[in-house]
């Protein structure tokens, strides 16, 4: 009797917290749920970083690289493409491949009040610059101190 007890009771407790075969433990969204959107990377962007200080606009489907001491260096041939959530432009400019990266998140310059919508990544041959990135539209309705 008390080994039948023993048996009820280890069964019971070896029961607790599976899962029937085929099942998840995770629940399925709601039938309702809104589905992932793609973010839309088509039109103009302000990216820029300090330290050192640079900028990346792409405008009218050009994409012109700014840093001090240099002149400003232009591509009309960029492609984007989208990896994940993030957009990828890639261009050629002076002999030179640069990839700008830009990932939805919120950002700070270090350097003002200004808010940005993406994280911004520069890669030029080997060179890589973080920094901040918006749409222009969008710095120009934020409100300045």
């Amino acid at each position: 009797m008390r080994a039948a007890a023993l048996a009820t009771v280890v069964l019971l407790i070896s029961a607790c917290g599976q899962s029937p075969m085929g099942s998840t433990d995770h629940a399925a969204p709601p039938a309702d749920a809104p589905a992932l959107v793609e973010p839309d990377y088509s039109g103009d962007f302000d990216a820029l970083g300090t330290e050192p200080f640079w900028s990346v606009k792409i405008h009218a489907n050009r994409l012109t690289l700014s840093r001090p001491g240099h002149p400003d260096q232009a591509a009309t041939d960029a492609t984007l493409k989208t990896e994940g959530q993030d957009g990828v432009f890639d261009a050629r400019i002076d002999g030179r491949r640069l990839i700008l990266r830009l990932t939805p998140g919120d950002c700070s310059d270090g350097m003002s009040d200004r808010r940005y919508d993406y994280l911004a990544e520069v890669r030029i041959d080997d060179e890589i610059l973080k920094g901040c990135a918006s749409r222009p539209r969008d710095l120009k309705a934020q409100t300045r101190p």
